[in-house]
């Protein structure tokens, strides 16, 4: 009799130990899991963030050339000479409109508005202001209607893009840095705008 309840016993206990170490052995599961799970949603976040800057950067569709071309008349007597602090009124880009900033260079040109097809497949541009007969294959003036080919790098995908000029406006073409109304840094020699498009402060 003492051997049969030894032996229950023993049956017991071991039934016991088992469950304990099954247990035991699930809460580890659970934690590495968890764990992993953590690690890849932080994983997810982390690539998401860097999707999603890589798409703000390119998304700022302007290929910023900040140099300042060197064959073209200087307005002699320009509204805003160099270095005159302005307001900027004209809404090209993001954060432009309203913007704080002070005029780089002053050039006795027209400007023109273009609709071109980026050469890297981008979808058409309507409308673009401005570019100057600098921003052309042949260098010279040209009427409403004609079409061109851009040497200009103001956009990725411009050089090399047949365009159609919709508009054509007196000088003088502005050149101009600003600070964007939207935080983002400060745009250095943005070319161009017209008088039109700028007021004093």
């Amino acid at each position: 009799m003492k051997k049969k309840t030894i032996g229950w016993l023993l049956a017991l206990l071991l039934v016991f130990i088992l469950g304990v170490v099954l247990v035991l052995g699930l809460k580890n599961q659970d934690k590495h899991h968890s764990k992993k799970m953590t690690m890849s949603s932080s994983q997810m976040q982390m690539s998401s963030s860097s999707s999603s800057m890589t798409m703000s950067s390119s998304m700022s569709g302007m290929d910023m050339d900040e140099s300042l071309p060197t064959d073209l008349p200087n307005a002699t007597q320009p509204k805003y000479p160099v270095g005159s602090k302005i307001t900027l009124e004209a809404d090209h880009m993001t954060g432009m409109k309203g913007a704080k900033g002070t005029v780089a260079a002053a050039y006795d040109v027209k400007l023109y508005e273009v609709d071109y097809q980026p050469t890297n497949g981008g979808k058409k541009v309507s409308g673009h202001k401005w570019l100057t007969k600098e921003d052309f294959s042949d260098m010279m003036d040209h009427n409403e209607g004609d079409t061109v080919t851009l040497t200009s790098t103001h956009m990725a995908g411009m050089k090399g893009a047949n365009a159609i000029i919709t508009k054509v406006v007196n000088g003088p073409a502005y050149a101009v840095s600003y600070q964007p109304t939207n935080g983002g840094k400060m745009v250095m020699n943005h070319k161009y705008l017209v008088e039109s498009e700028i007021k004093s402060r």
